[in-house]
């Protein structure tokens, strides 16, 4: 490691001699208006029909947000009376040093007194959620349940007869009346999930002396977490005398298998239906487009939309509302939108869901106008919004800073007669938090458990990050003592929630006992968390700090840590095996979300920028971008007019791809004789900076645009978007050290 420059010196050699992550939710703090705050602060009660919700959790499984409270020592069921074991208590350590006994979740809150303004909103008695399978009507008018999303999340709809349809999981199977003895199901599966696969398991499954038939099997199939003990128990069923699977059972272990990321035992699985006489149907090639999508494997995934054409399937908006999810969230949105247009011109009139999917997409995209503009049309189409698309709308205006607009949205849904849902509330506490008014947001807090909505891991993670942004420590560790008091588990982004704030705080050794309490609580390292871990070591105040920070990355176990570590020097190879090095780990990695890649790469760069191994730096912006992780970094607006996007970078990482990206553009005109035309460089505000015309980027930029002596200039009083253009520009271009920028 004799390569590395002074700072990163110290740090690989701390960091060697040890053995890895959600970017926290980066929402900004402005203000509100009066007229926003004495909305919330003035609201009137008003009657609406019931309304149950659920939403999605940080996987793709959804799960039952609203749980009342009942008694742990029983709970009934018609006449059958189920004795809860007693709680499980388990001893966690905490970021103070101290322990916790997790207990069950039923228990009240008493660590945490809310603010006494508990009217902030217009807060409505919903009645107790169903299961987390059953869902409401998309199209269902206003008064009628609504099952509503956590709109940071994945989407999950139904059609209009209550079964789920939609690109995440779309089961869209056909309902097929069918005697079930229930207990058939339910034994069998209670001995799946006691057992892992093998000689156990089929013992206990044959002295069951159960007999099942393929919707039974398929049942039992759709209840199996475990890919191995449903794939073992769909084999074990071949065997059993006169049993044959379907295309339901199929389909469904397809399912399986493709949450489990086990393509190549799909495909073996599909030349076996094939085999059995059972043909691949419109469903089953939907859930194979849904597993690829889901595991970021976009082109397999568009492979299979050919292939279900060609073998005579025809795409139904389930199929289509899919693939324009998976190419929206990778960045890709005119492959989105034209998926949009083919399903236009196939007949499928979009419905509720299909138009929620393509609102939240444009508006996700940055393309907030075209978002409301569609929404407006879904309005005047006689479309009814749902709870979820209303879901969608405010909190993209609110993630936009449109906190009027995301106001107006929300009394427009009261006033449509839909009730707030959990979705709505923690929405409302977000816009809340981020104006400054942390108090209120508690407040709303009282109001949804007093509406008998449940806190849950999201909820009690929400008040943790924002009291963590807003540099209280103290509350912030309260609320998440709150959390694990009320027995509930907290989840990896909770936890770097509070990691941050920690490490912000210069808390070292609390945010290494909370590394460990994730350990204990079976959580592992997400790429955020080491992403967190990265950036705090890239600032680090003094060798001890480094030396600290690595062992923290070191403690965090992540794949990421071996990433850099084994990270080559730039050689005679002109950066190559740093590229092969960055792209094997991307490809490894590809099944991360692209904003998760983002803020690693965007660390690393900075990270090796700061530490004067400014080639490597370069070579890892190259791969990023080759890789589409800043999929907005570079866009041609018009024929040879040209847009650098930087807003979203820290200053190292800017200067790094604003060098690499001018570079590009020499060699191209060098290549061709063609120069653009003129070439816009946004810096906006920057990733690190909190008011207007003070951003770390653009002052990084401006210095770097002042040493060479680009021609530049700015247009209409906007200072943080510099202009090069005309034949200054391509003068400017033709200079050698462009070539070299990042380097001096």
């Amino acid at each position: 490691m004799a390569w590395l420059h002074d700072q990163a010196l110290n740090l690989v050699t701390v960091l060697g001699e040890n053995s890895s992550s959600t970017m926290i939710r980066a929402k900004q703090i402005s203000n509100l208006s009066s007229s926003a705050r004495s909305f919330f602060l003035g609201g009137t009660r008003s009657s609406a029909a019931d309304g149950n919700s659920c939403t999605s959790s940080a996987e793709d499984e959804s799960s039952v947000l609203r749980r009342h409270r009942t008694r742990p020592e029983a709970v009934h069921t018609g006449n059958r009376v189920f004795t809860r074991p007693s709680p499980l208590h388990l001893h966690i350590p905490l970021p103070d040093g101290t322990e916790v006994s997790m207990v069950d979740h039923t228990l009240p809150i008493t660590s945490v007194k809310a603010s006494g303004r508990e009217h902030l909103g217009e807060v409505y008695t919903t009645s107790a959620s169903k299961d987390s399978s059953e869902r409401a009507p998309v199209n269902a008018s206003p008064g009628t349940k609504q099952a509503s999303n956590d709109v940071s999340h994945d989407l999950t709809k139904t059609t209009a007869s209550g079964k789920r349809k939609c690109g995440y999981d779309p089961s869209g199977e056909m309902m097929r009346v069918t005697p079930a003895p229930r207990h058939v199901i339910e034994n069998v599966s209670s001995i799946l999930r006691r057992f892992k696969w093998g000689p156990a398991a089929e013992e206990a499954l044959h002295n069951s002396g159960f007999k099942m038939d393929a919707y039974q099997a398929n049942q039992v199939l759709k209840q199996i977490d475990n890919y191995a003990n449903a794939l073992g128990f769909f084999y074990w069923l071949k065997t059993q005398p006169g049993f044959k699977h379907d295309e339901h059972t199929y389909t469904t272990m397809v399912g399986n298998l493709g949450r489990a990321k086990q393509f190549g035992e799909i495909n073996n699985l599909l030349n076996e239906m094939v085999r059995d006489g059972c043909q691949p149907n419109t469903v089953t090639y939907n859930r194979l487009i849904h597993s690829y999508g889901r595991a970021n494997y976009l082109k397999e995934a568009m492979n299979v939309f050919t292939q279900m054409q060609e073998a005579g399937c025809e795409p139904d908006r389930v199929t289509y509302c899919t693939l324009i999810d998976i190419h929206a969230k990778a960045g890709f949105l005119d492959i989105a939108m034209d998926m949009y247009q083919r399903m236009q011109s196939a007949g499928l009139s979009p419905d509720t869901f299909t138009y929620s999917v393509i609102i939240n997409c444009l508006g996700k995209s940055g393309h907030l106008a075209s978002a409301h503009r569609l929404f407006c049309e879904m309005v005047g189409q006689g479309c009814t919004p749902s709870l979820v698309t209303f879901n969608i709308m405010i909190a993209l205006h609110a993630k936009a800073r449109n906190y009027q607009s995301a106001l107006k949205l929300y009394r427009e849904m009261k006033a449509a007669g839909f009730r707030p849902d959990k979705v709505t509330y923690s929405i409302v506490m977000e816009v809340l938090g981020h104006c400054g008014f942390l108090e209120e947001a508690e407040g709303v807090f009282t109001e949804m458990e007093r509406e008998s909505w449940v806190p849950d891991e999201h909820v009690y993670g929400l008040l943790v990050d924002l009291w963590g942004k807003a540099g209280n420590v103290e509350k912030a560790w309260r609320w998440y003592q709150a959390m694990l008091h009320a027995g509930v588990r907290p989840n990896v982004p909770t936890c770097n929630s509070l990691l941050s704030t920690l490490l912000r705080g210069h808390r070292l050794s609390e945010a290494y006992n909370l590394l460990q309490s994730m350990v204990a609580f079976g959580l592992q390292s997400s790429l955020q968390t080491y992403t967190l871990l990265l950036s705090c070591c890239t600032e680090a105040r003094s060798n001890f700090d480094l030396g600290f920070c690595g062992q923290l990355m070191a403690v965090s176990g992540h794949p990421a840590h071996t990433f850099l570590l084994k990270m080559p020097p730039a050689g005679s190879d002109n950066g190559q095996k740093v590229r092969d090095h960055v792209s094997s780990f991307l490809d490894y990695m590809h099944s991360e979300d692209r904003e998760s890649k983002r803020g690693l790469i965007d660390a690393v760069v900075e990270f090796l920028h700061k530490s004067g191994l400014k080639e490597e730096a370069g070579s890892v912006w190259e791969v990023a971008a080759v890789k589409n992780v800043y999929s907005d970094a570079l866009r041609e607006k018009s024929c040879s007019y040209w847009l650098i996007n930087l807003h979203v970078m820290s200053e190292g990482t800017a200067v790094t791809a604003l060098s690499r990206t001018l570079a590009w553009f020499r060699k191209q005109m060098l290549v061709s004789g063609e120069c653009p035309s003129r070439i816009d460089i946004v810096t906006g505000w920057g990733r690190r900076s909190r008011v207007t015309g003070s951003s770390m980027v653009r002052q990084a930029v401006e210095e770097l645009l002042n040493v060479f002596n680009f021609p530049f200039f700015t247009e209409n009083g906007n200072s943080g978007c510099f202009v090069g253009c005309g034949e200054p520009l391509k003068n400017w271009l033709s200079e050698s050290y462009v070539e070299r920028m990042h380097l001096l």
